[in-house]
């Protein structure tokens, strides 16, 4: 092959790998679109169903309450698991079958008529999904250009707000049609009538899953070259040293790489290309003769990776920094719950007796009808689609990945310091501090989320552990918002609204302590930044 066409070669490789993956992003969303509508289509009439399956209404909230939670604990329990496993055999197998097991789990929900069945239903669709974790890892290695990345990472819960909508919305529409539509009478829906809407979101799935399996890429490299490995199959452009398959490299062979690299950086002359015509090494006599064909970026990352993986402590897998992130994920996951959880309930909860309309309330709440309430979430959900839609990627942009994540997060305690005041404004006007604060907490903590997770990333040492590493941070993350709930809920029942919100903002600012032990990762788009 001829220089111009080597260069030509590797010029259109990296004009593709600067360009936006939408294709591939857009498989990927129309997959995790999957999910949240199963999840959430239970919603709106989780509460009957557990009622008509158990033909009782006692402790009805309780059993409710287990269906949503036993989910979310089974899929915490295998998320690290799975992102292991992706990690070795790839993510799209991982991504595929997860899929199945939340349609499978629907089906059987859909025609339970014992509750523990339906529990026993929900668990294993838990337990057989993964995705959360490896479908963020695919999102990082589907994008090549760092810049590129706070649009890209915004995807993932942008879709989740988008499907927990729609199936909400769904669930309340399609569940027990005999009663709206005569046209089900004396049909199977009428035999199990939660099952339409199990069947819609099934099917959802089966389109997801036939979609995935014509377009979704690969995206694990040391998967695929893996596979080719097992396969025998070699050519001309088949590199001489392949990568590494296995876990994370040891601190004595991390260090013989780094000097290896800058070695060969100081002594070899560097050229733009990722390959070598394998017919004319047999005219080379000298290691020295071989010139590494390496991209800007590439040279550049490596500089960059260098000087974090010096100041990181080395070890098998975690360092320091990862560590810290992943405890910023738990701390951000646990307040934002928290809020979620308790803003109904404190928009429902009555005034405390004998309190004024301008008087600080610290026991009780704000006592809006359910109607009222249910025009505030609404509201909120537009304005979440909104923040992670339309907001994100430029805040993101303008100030860096690193300087958003640090301004939002000291700024996060306001969201849950400011609601116990709310008792204080007048109640025809109260609305507007409501709204004010949903808007702000909606802001920082849908800003927060997307950043920490390209953070993790950067703070990972090498991409071949970064399943598992996801998958780690997940699992932690559901488990805070298992506990979130019922822990502040105990604290607000028990001591009152305004210990309630100030003990979910103590986690914030717990938070905000962090940010001075922590380290900002290297990144290739934001190398002067500080």
């Amino acid at each position: 092959m001829s220089e111009p066409a080597e260069s030509s070669t590797s010029t259109s490789t990296a004009v593709e790998e600067d360009k936006f993956p939408w294709q591939q992003l857009a498989v990927l969303a129309l997959c995790r679109l999957a999910e949240p509508i199963a999840f959430t289509s239970i919603t709106a009439y989780n509460y009957l169903y557990v009622q008509d399956v158990r033909h009782t209404e006692e402790n009805a909230a309780f059993y409710a309450g287990l269906l949503v939670s036993g989910f979310a604990l089974a899929e915490a329990s295998t998320a690290m698991l799975w992102g292991t496993i992706s990690d070795k055999y790839g993510r799209k197998p991982i991504v595929l079958s997860g899929l199945a097991g939340v349609a499978l789990s629907s089906l059987i929900f859909g025609v339970a008529t014992n509750y523990w069945v339906a529990l026993a239903a929900r668990v294993v669709g838990g337990l057989l999904n993964g995705n959360v974790a490896v479908m963020q890892t695919m999102v990082a290695e589907m994008v090549k250009n760092p810049k590129h990345e706070p649009r890209a990472y915004s995807m993932i819960p942008f879709m989740w707000f988008f499907g927990s909508i729609i199936g909400s919305s769904m669930g309340g529409l399609l569940a027990r049609p005999a009663d709206t539509w005569g046209a089900f009478k004396d049909t199977i829906f009428d035999e199990y009538p939660y099952l339409l809407p199990n069947l819609v979101a099934a099917a959802y799935i089966v389109i997801a899953i036939v979609v995935g399996i014509i377009w979704l890429k690969e995206t694990n490299i040391y998967a695929m070259a893996s596979t080719k490995t097992s396969h025998g199959s070699a050519d001309e452009r088949t590199p001489l040293i392949r990568e590494p398959e296995s876990a994370p490299p040891t601190e004595g062979e991390e260090q013989k790489t780094v000097a290896r690299r800058r070695s060969m950086a100081s002594i070899q002359p560097v050229t733009t290309g990722t390959t070598v015509d394998l017919r004319r090494l047999s005219n080379l006599t000298t290691a020295s003769s071989v010139k590494p064909r390496l991209s800007a970026h590439d040279i550049r990352g490596s500089a960059l990776e260098d000087s974090f993986l010096d100041d990181a402590p080395p070890a098998q897998g975690y360092n320091r920094w990862m560590i810290l992130f992943i405890l910023q994920l738990i701390l951000m996951s646990y307040h934002s719950m928290a809020f979620g959880s308790l803003m109904p309930i404190f928009l429902l909860d009555e005034p405390s007796p004998g309190i004024s309309d301008t008087a600080l309330d610290l026991h009780g709440g704000l006592g809006y009808t359910l109607r009222d309430v249910g025009a505030f979430m609404s509201i909120n959900g537009i304005v979440a689609i909104f923040v992670q839609g339309v907001l994100f990627a430029p805040v993101v942009e303008w100030l860096g990945v690193w300087k958003t994540f640090v301004l939002l997060t000291v700024l996060a305690p306001l969201a849950y310091v400011f609601p116990p005041f709310l008792t204080m404004i007048p109640h025809a006007q109260a609305p507007i501090g409501i709204y004010a604060n949903l808007i702000l907490q909606n802001f920082l903590l849908i800003i927060i989320y997307p950043c920490l997770l390209i953070l993790l990333k950067d703070a990972t040492p090498t991409m071949a552990m970064l399943g598992q590493v996801n998958g780690l941070a997940m699992a932690a993350c559901s488990g805070a918002r298992t506990i979130a709930p019922p822990l502040v809920g105990f604290i607000y029942g028990s001591v009152g609204s305004a210990a309630g919100w100030w003990s979910i903002g103590a986690a914030a600012i717990i938070a905000g302590a962090l940010i001075p032990f922590m380290k900002r990762p290297p990144r290739p788009d934001e190398e002067d930044e500080t």
